[in-house]
């Protein structure tokens, strides 16, 4: 008998450390689950909390240069109480700051949006191992115009002798500061564009030759002369952003020469057919025309009573009125005009044999005004002095709205 009672006192206590053994195997089994949960929720939190970060800052970016502005729709588009992207039952601190990054073009005065989002997630089930709740810190910068947007761009330069020339009309050979001056204003220019986005062709006046010799001496006003040297291109910056100088573009902006007098409607038809030819469909297109003086001249192969010969500022308006009407929109630089550089002038002489005015009368500054699309659209530098604050300011102009997450 004692025996037996031994036995089923042995298989009692058995049966007690079994019971005792699950209750607390699953006490851990639903500690772990729970744990797993929470460090999931916490998770979707930080994807959640870090999709806002990169919103709100891409958002501010994209009123850049102007930092309140730019802070207010960051701050617009966080996870803040306040913002379009908070995340429920989770207290966020939000930090929202603007800087110039000297790295990126377009510093003026601040080029980045940062974005700085710190969050607790209270845990429910990890407080049993005693983690009560997880902190979140997430982080994004976003800058403009360094992300640009798709669009066609063909860049018209006047290089005519004056551009070799001072105030006066003395001779500045070699040195051609005007002309190195413009040259380094659209090099400026192209290192806002992303050429994964951004294509870009280059027309000159007086134009070449040919296209195949975008180097020699400008040639004549006619019907065969080259004036698009360069035809929308995607290869002007290599990965790190620098300028691809053996590419078409780059090589021919440094390259081109000075000379000749000045007609600008061709070169503006020039411009406009390139974008009409090869242009994207669904892409914005613009012209940037740059001119340090009136147009005096036109092709001889028309006839004596074409606008082209006898109102060649005029018709410089009327070719960018055609452009315009297609949607181009174009932007006019005047570079020094107030030098001697003579007046908007009818080439085909009179009766008398003389050269006189274009009727009805133009000055330059109304027939660069003219060819703008809108009187914001068109830049003067009076003096002959850096172009690359005018041809930044272009460039931030195309690029505004858009913009790209940087880290």
């Amino acid at each position: 008998m004692g025996r037996h009672h031994s036995r089923t006192g042995a298989l009692s206590d058995e049966h007690g450390q079994a019971v005792v053994f699950v209750m607390v195997f699953l006490v851990v089994v639903i500690a772990l689950v729970g744990f797993v949960i929470d460090v999931g929720h916490a998770y979707q939190a930080q994807r959640s909390l870090q999709g806002a970060a990169d919103a709100a800052a891409l958002a501010g970016a994209q009123e850049l240069p102007d930092p309140a502005a730019a802070q207010q729709l960051a701050q617009q588009y966080g996870s803040s109480a306040a913002g379009k992207n908070k995340i429920s039952d989770v207290a966020v601190t939000e930090q929202v700051t603007t800087s110039c990054n000297a790295t990126i073009p377009g510093c003026a005065p601040v080029n980045m949006v940062s974005v700085d989002e710190k969050a607790t997630v209270p845990t429910y089930f990890a407080k049993i191992i005693g983690v009560n709740s997880f902190s979140l810190n997430v982080h994004a910068a976003a800058c403009s115009p360094c992300g640009s947007k798709p669009v066609d761009i063909v860049l018209v330069l006047d290089r005519t002798g004056s551009m070799c020339q001072d105030g006066n009309g003395n001779d500045q050979h070699p040195t051609c500061p005007d002309m190195n001056n413009a040259k380094n204003g659209l090099r400026t220019f192209l290192q806002y564009f992303d050429p994964n986005l951004a294509h870009v062709g280059f027309v000159v006046l007086p134009p070449a030759t040919d296209s195949s010799h975008p180097c020699g001496t400008p040639g004549s006003y006619n019907t065969s002369s080259a004036y698009e040297l360069v035809p929308l291109s995607s290869d002007f910056r290599k990965a790190d952003g620098t300028l691809n100088e053996s590419s078409s573009l780059v090589s021919t902006i440094t390259c081109v020469k000075s000379d000749g007098s000045t007609a600008y409607a061709n070169a503006i038809d020039a411009a406009q057919a390139e974008l009409v030819q090869h242009g994207r469909a669904n892409v914005p297109k613009m012209i940037v025309f740059a001119s340090d003086g009136a147009a005096n001249t036109g092709p001889t192969t028309y006839s004596s009573t074409s606008p082209y010969r006898t109102q060649p500022c005029h018709q410089g308006i009327t070719s960018a009125n055609a452009a315009k009407a297609t949607g181009t929109v174009i932007y006019s630089i005047g570079y020094a005009m107030d030098d001697a550089t003579g007046g908007c002038m009818n080439s085909v002489p009179n009766q008398l044999g003389r050269i006189v005015a274009e009727s009805p009368a133009i000055t330059v500054r109304e027939a660069l005004q003219g060819i703008a699309s809108t009187p914001d659209k068109f830049l003067e530098r009076p003096d002959a002095g850096q172009l690359q604050t005018i041809y930044a300011a272009i460039a931030q102009d195309i690029s505004h709205g858009s913009s790209s997450l940087i880290n």
